[in-house]
Parts: structure tokens; sequence; C-alpha cells
């Protein structure tokens, strides 16, 4: 094709895209936009059994999403938007293991700030008072024999 019959090929397609009237959005509606504002009520239906394609053809429907909105793409701006709000509460949830509480005199009492680390310390002073308890044992491998010693190390016998 030559430089001109390109030119006029252009020009008549411009023009027939001309004849007909711009259909404009009326805004630019997103995923994630349509999700971030009725999160609880896709959340409830989901968990009520009702699947991407159904919520998603009820949203074109009522002109909540674009003709064509793909049930994908609601299911992933479904699931950023849960993570995202996760995060959220993660981030703004007081960390309980770090809470102090002050006696009157202005001490913190380890105990009472932090049950879980009083907890554990039982546990391993307990583990600790076993390990003690259990001998140590003699184990013929096949290869060789080793002994286990109750803190979980192994010694080889030599073969004498």
């Amino acid at each position: 094709m030559e430089t001109e019959s390109i030119e006029a090929a252009l020009k008549n397609a411009v023009e027939s895209i001309r004849k007909t009237p711009a259909v404009r959005r009326r805004k630019n509606v997103s995923y994630a936009v349509v999700v971030k504002v009725g999160f609880d009520e896709i959340q409830k239906l989901r968990s009520d059994g009702y699947s991407y394609d159904i919520i998603c053809e009820m949203l074109t429907e009522n002109g909540a999403l674009d003709i064509g909105a793909s049930p994908k793409y609601l299911s992933r701006a479904f699931l950023r938007e849960t993570k995202r709000r996760l995060s959220q509460t993660q981030v703004n949830a007081p960390n309980r293991g770090e809470d102090k509480v002050y006696t009157p005199a202005g001490k913190v009492d380890s105990a009472v700030a932090n049950p879980n680390k009083a907890v554990q310390n039982k546990v391993g002073e307990a583990n600790k008072e076993l390990d003690k308890k259990m001998p140590d044992r003699v184990v013929n491998t096949g290869l060789g024999r080793i002994i286990k010693n109750s803190d979980g190390s192994f010694d080889i016998l030599s073969e004498d």
C-alpha cells in the first residue's frame, strides 16, 4: 500500500468512528472498589455457599460492575481485600506478649505480665527433671553399639 492509500483508509476509519456517538462510562468502576464497598455482603454470600459466578452476574445486572465482568477478577479482588484487612488488624492489634502489669511499687510482675512465659518455664523445668531421671541406654544398631543420652545426644562405643 502506498502512503496515500493508507492515509485515505485512516481518514475513512476516523470518520466512521466519529459518526457514532462516544459512549462514556459513568465512572471507571474497578473490582477493588466494588469489593471494598461490599466486602461484608460478599463475605456473607460466600459463607452461604454462593459462587463468584453468581455474585458477579448479579453485580453486573444491577450495574455495580461493567458488562462482561469476570468472576475470576472479582475473586482475586476479594482475596486481596481479605489479605489487606487481615494485615491491618494485625498491625493495629496490641502485642499481647509484651503487655506489662505494674505493681504498686512500680516493678513489673513477670508472671502476670506474660503468663505464657511462666507456663513455658514450668514445662522447661519439668523436662529438665525428667531428663535427669532417664538413664542412658546402650543400643545395638547393627553397625555398632551406641549410648543414647537423656539429653538426646549419643556416644559411639568402640569395639575393642
